[in-house]
């Protein structure tokens, strides 16, 4: 299904948009289905099928022979290109009794393993960012009898944590090579990570060309960033998409371009986007001159791993990264970084408003809102919408509506 509906996409951009029109979705699309394409002969060939959370760098199952299948990336990327999105999935899991409130990121994917479309041989998960990911992923393991590795993340961001963790990561990987029958290959794990050592130094010169005016991306780098992340880490298609996105936006950066032809307004989006509908970034760009300079899955910023050295030293600075990941890091901190982290945001990257999107399963966020737009009002003077909705599933808060919210929402910006 992923790859079909990747194909397929990919066949829509090249066959209607002009060559220079969207290319960060033309250059996607050719990587992720390139890197399906891989997953899907693999699995046909008896490898071992492990689904993994986000939070779980994807470079990590680098050290196995496995098809690694993200669990809400699967969700969201069918609720993206398919008609309908994931939203008979979501049905199906609340008529299993899985409460409407929790996060359809997961609740997709589940509805699909109830109804036999995945057969796992593992899974793989930190007990972080949220409720929502603990309540869920027993499912897995009760329902459908799936063994599944729990790696305990704790809260605080400290010394000890990090130790902590990186040794929880080893033990889980070694866990989960029992499960699979294959011991883990950290030379394997060396070279994936090595990749994404040099991805995020493309990824850094992207976003400091990003805080000029106007941005040199489009909004829909950030959908298709995100999505690359989750499914291609440690792969040299993720790290070559971002090579030449790099090029891309040197370009435009140099000749003071704008993908939509004119920026009018800059927002920052400190939640997520509407997965159930990405090509609301198209309009933005092009309707309102709004553009998205990133959203919470594109701040995404570490220290470059230490491979050079030995294990722990590696496993330290992977359990670094892990617990310092987009919505890892904000929804297991009390808020107060959270909202130190958006001030300087909104002056280094010359915000004009942020746009907050409350998802319905992120609970966790529920107080944030009020507290951040008070801070944006007194310490940078600019305003703060507000949008409830849920990210996968349409039904909730419409494409229409959100067009709406938004754009009485930048007249009073004038």
């Amino acid at each position: 299904m992923l790859l079909d509906a990747t194909s397929a996409t990919k066949e829509l951009v090249e066959g209607i948009l002009p060559e220079q029109g969207v290319p960060s979705l033309r250059i996607g699309m050719q990587k992720m289905e390139s890197v399906l394409n891989y997953y899907v002969n693999k699995a046909e060939e008896g490898l071992p099928v492990v689904g993994y959370h986000f939070s779980f760098p994807a470079e990590y199952l680098k050290c196995f022979d496995c098809v690694p299948v993200c669990i809400e990336g699967t969700s969201y990327f069918l609720a993206t290109f398919l008609e309908g999105g994931s939203e008979k999935y979501y049905d199906m899991m609340h008529s299993y009794g899985h409460p409407f409130h929790t996060c359809t990121s997961q609740k997709g994917t589940m509805g699909m393993t109830l109804d036999d479309l995945f057969k796992f041989d593992s899974l793989i998960s930190p007990t972080a960012p949220c409720d929502c990911t603990i309540a869920s992923y027993p499912f897995f393991k009760y329902e459908k009898k799936f063994p599944l590795v729990l790696i305990d993340m704790p809260y605080l961001q400290e010394e000890k944590s990090y130790q902590y963790y990186a040794d929880q990561l080893k033990a889980g990987l070694i866990k989960l090579g029992k499960i699979i029958g294959q011991d883990p290959d950290y030379n394997k794990l060396k070279e994936a990570i090595e990749i994404e050592n040099q991805v995020l130094k493309l990824k850094l010169e992207i976003f400091e060309m990003i805080k000029s005016k106007p941005s040199p991306i489009s909004n829909l780098y950030n959908a298709i960033s995100a999505g690359l992340t989750m499914f291609t880490a440690g792969t040299l298609e993720n790290l070559n998409f971002h090579q030449e996105m790099l090029k891309v936006v040197k370009n435009r950066y140099k000749n003071k371009k704008h993908h939509g032809g004119e920026e009018k307004i800059r927002s920052i989006w400190p939640y997520m986007i509407t997965f159930f509908s990405i090509d609301l970034m198209e309009w933005l760009d092009w309707e309102l001159g709004l553009s998205v300079l990133f959203d919470i899955f594109n701040y995404n910023f570490f220290d470059p791993i230490n491979t050079k050295s030995d294990l722990d030293s590696m496993f330290y600075g992977m359990s670094k990264k892990s617990m310092g990941l987009p919505m890892v890091r904000q929804s297991t901190e009390f808020f107060g970084p959270f909202i130190e982290y958006c001030i300087n945001f909104a002056k280094d990257y010359s915000a004009d408003c942020f746009i907050y999107t409350q998802s319905i399963a992120c609970k966790q966020f529920g107080s944030v809102p009020q507290l951040l737009r008070e801070a944006l009002r007194d310490e940078v003077g600019i305003p703060m919408l507000l949008i409830e909705f849920d990210a996968g599933d349409a039904r909730m808060t419409s494409l229409k509506s959100f067009k709406e919210k938004i754009s009485m929402f930048t007249q009073t910006l004038s």
